[in-house]
């Protein structure tokens, strides 16, 4: 059943854009997931549409900074049934379309990437931050400490000593 539905996902994919890089791979557990990296930013809305189709869901958006290229990064964890589609975009402009419109479930993730990293959301329904207030410029927490830092413990002590430091010299 879990083959059909995945060889019928692949197919779909394929039909979407020439232009994506597929990579299949299955993990220890025997769980199937699917890599795809798109090359232009409008194919997400075609991804989000086909995991809708297929009864799926937005898990959760990684968000980075590519430190080669100096743009942000967004990785889409996307479930159709237990099989894990995750969906690479590198933004050159700092800009997405937002698939919350079609899938409600990315939108607490999209409102974090947006607040956390300064990330341009175009028709997303609902805008509002989640954590930070209105003064606060969006993206000036990546200033302080990377998002992949503060996710693993290591935020508290680090993001400290920066202020402190930068208490100093404003001091000075």
């Amino acid at each position: 059943m879990k083959e059909t539905l995945k060889r019928k996902i692949v197919i779909e994919i394929k039909k979407l854009n020439e232009n994506i890089e597929l990579k299949e791979d299955t993990d220890q557990f025997g769980n199937f997931q699917l890599w795809l990296k798109l090359f232009n930013r409008k194919d997400i809305l075609h991804i989000a549409q086909l995991v809708k189709d297929f009864g799926g869901r937005c898990v959760i958006i990684t968000a980075y900074n590519n430190k080669k290229s100096g743009n942000n990064v967004l990785v889409y964890h996307l479930d159709i049934d237990g099989i894990l589609l995750n969906v690479e975009v590198e933004l050159t402009d700092n800009t997405i379309d937002s698939i919350t419109p079609i899938l409600k479930s990315a939108d607490w993730a999209e409102r974090e990437f947006k607040e956390l990293y300064g990330i341009n959301l175009i028709d997303h329904p609902n805008p509002k931050r989640l954590f930070l207030d209105e003064s606060i410029d969006e993206g000036v927490l990546k200033d302080y400490i990377p998002l992949s830092q503060a996710m693993n413990g290591a935020a508290t002590c680090t993001l400290w000593e920066k202020i402190e430091s930068e208490k100093e010299n404003h001091e000075h």
